[in-house]
């Protein structure tokens, strides 16, 4: 499956880039003052365009810190790892923040395969991973962004959990937590699946209750720094208004979206953004007996917490990290080999047109 799963991965990242070059050089570029993209001021550059929007935000965080209000919403793991094998690469951020991107997220994929072997079965988790691979916003895990980062330490974290070793779930999770701020959540399916181990009796709780604190302690760290930093532990949470986001229940923000389509005051193409969350609720909701109670908790969090600020902007990138939806829908494609090949033919359709357009400079998520 190793062997498989990279073939499968140099396969797919060769087309993403030949796709996304030719697309660059074939289709108009947008000037959005960010790094990489064209302007009367520079040229485009295709390699910088790989930390387009979020991505320079990143890059910026990893060669000077933290230096603007905005910025706290970005956790730091990611951009001092970044940092830190600069040294390697001569210095040379964007060269040691893709080649991260690119190495952990193929060690996502392996991780992945395996969790979905273990639980299910080789082609469950062969379906699995081609449904995630050619969903349309994936390419995100390549790109200079935290993404990769996220789906591994979260997959981890599963794997972790189905072989009791709580220790090791709740430093991995301390480290999600440290790359995102829902990474936090990985803490309830821990809890949960230790509590349903023991049949949720108070007498049969020992000292591996005691590890899952230890995955709160990056947040905490992350936290301490701010608050000795800029007096805000929260810097973080109070930072969201800088990108227009604030604290509202998911469903207002779904019939906002509804509201908006039908008054005419909300763009066509913020339906994407609804369609996907309303799509992965659903198959969460109906899959619910498919995947284990741990693996969906956190499947459904990662996307009514992002859906909780007011928006759904992102949310076909943030989406990836539901991973129980990627597994169910292994589950019914196996079931239903006929679907495979229209399922993923469109999907990856998809992935192609909104890689060129994010490469080319246009905000998709």
């Amino acid at each position: 499956m190793s062997m498989i799963l990279f073939k499968l991965f140099l396969f797919w990242r060769i087309g993403l880039f030949l796709i996304t070059y030719f697309g660059s050089i074939t289709f108009p570029l947008v000037a959005n003052g960010g790094i990489g993209a064209v302007s009367p001021f520079q040229q485009f550059d295709f390699w910088k365009s790989w930390a387009q929007w979020d991505g320079g935000h990143y890059l910026q965080i990893a060669q000077n810190g933290y230096l603007f209000p905005a910025d706290f919403v970005f956790f730091p793991l990611f951009p001092a790892t970044v940092k830190v094998f600069s040294y390697l690469f001569w210095n040379n951020y964007l060269l040691s923040g893709l080649i991260i991107s690119n190495l952990v997220f193929m060690l996502f994929l392996l991780v992945f395969a395996r969790l979905v072997e273990i639980k299910y079965s080789k082609k469950i988790s062969f379906s699995s991973m081609v449904t995630f691979l050619v969903f349309p916003t994936t390419f995100f895990a390549v790109a200079f962004y935290s993404e990769s980062f996220f789906l591994f330490l979260s997959a981890l974290t599963f794997l972790l959990i189905s072989r009791k070793k709580y220790l090791l779930a709740s430093v991995i999770t301390s480290l999600a937590s440290l790359t995102r701020f829902t990474g936090v959540f990985l803490a309830i399916s821990i809890a949960y699946n230790y509590f349903a181990k023991i049949k949720f009796k108070i007498n049969k709780i020992d000292r591996r209750f005691l590890y899952i604190l230890i995955s709160f302690s990056g947040l905490v760290l992350f936290s301490l720094y701010l608050l000795i930093q800029v007096n805000d532990s929260f810097k973080y949470l109070t930072s969201q208004s800088f990108w227009g986001r604030s604290v509202i229940d998911p469903i207002s923000t779904i019939f906002s979206y509804f509201w908006g389509f039908l008054s005419g005051t909300r763009p066509l193409y913020d339906f994407f953004d609804l369609f996907l969350t309303l799509l992965f609720l659903t198959i969460l909701i109906v899959g619910i007996r498919k995947i284990s109670s741990s693996l969906w908790i956190f499947s459904i969090l990662v996307i009514l917490i992002p859906a909780s600020t007011g928006t759904l902007s992102s949310m076909p990138r943030y989406l990836l990290a539901s991973l129980g939806t990627f597994i169910i829908l292994g589950q019914y494609l196996e079931a239903r080999p006929y679907l495979k090949l229209p399922i993923w033919s469109i999907s990856l359709l998809l992935q192609i047109v909104l890689a060129v357009l994010f490469i080319n400079g246009y905000w998709v998520a």
